[in-house]
């Protein structure tokens, strides 16, 4: 079936659905492009229109869960950051499947970058004092080990315990990411 009247957005969820659903038929490095449209519904022209690589479309599927973390939030500056984190923690453990079958087609470190992007890392840096810049760094850094670590550990805990870490070794004076956005 070919998809017609689509957004952008939608094209895009497709293709990334198509992915996550032949990763659980076959090794990652062994599925074409073809394929990846073939399933989704559309030409090869519209994947290359909208993406250049595979991990591309892992990376808009890590974005797109990011972006459904912080969605509910009008005034991102008064959000706090136990409502945040959890927030981020809950829409990864709502994707369980798809971001353990990530971590384990060793495609998770695509994740870095876009934490990065998401919470706009270039262009606060270049506003910033060198050591609010290795702040934001080392912040996005502990959040995405975070996560990784989670994976590692088959997702076990619960969004909510690991908001209760996290608050365990977060400083009060640290900067929020969402004051940035």
């Amino acid at each position: 079936m070919r998809r017609k009247n689509t957004t952008t957005e939608m094209m895009m969820g497709y293709m990334c659905s198509a992915l996550l659903e032949l990763m659980l038929e076959k090794d990652y490095a062994k599925i074409s492009i073809g394929e990846i449209a073939k399933k989704a519904g559309v030409d090869r022209s519209s994947y290359y229109r909208h993406f250049k690589s595979k991990e591309d479309i892992i990376s808009f599927f890590f974005d797109m869960v990011l972006k459904e973390s912080l969605d509910g939030f009008t005034n991102l500056s008064s959000v706090d950051f136990t409502l945040y984190i959890h927030s981020i923690y809950m829409a990864f453990y709502n994707y369980k499947k798809e971001i353990l079958l990530i971590y384990r087609s060793n495609l998770s470190s695509l994740l870095l970058d876009v934490l990065s992007k998401r919470f706009q890392f270039n262009e606060y840096a270049s506003n910033s004092s060198l050591i609010k810049q290795y702040e934001l760094s080392y912040i996005i850094g502990g959040i995405y080990n975070n996560l990784i670590f989670w994976m590692s550990r088959d997702m076990s805990e619960t969004p909510d315990e690991l908001t209760a870490i996290s608050l365990e070794f977060r400083d009060e004076d640290s900067i929020s990411l969402l004051s940035l956005r």
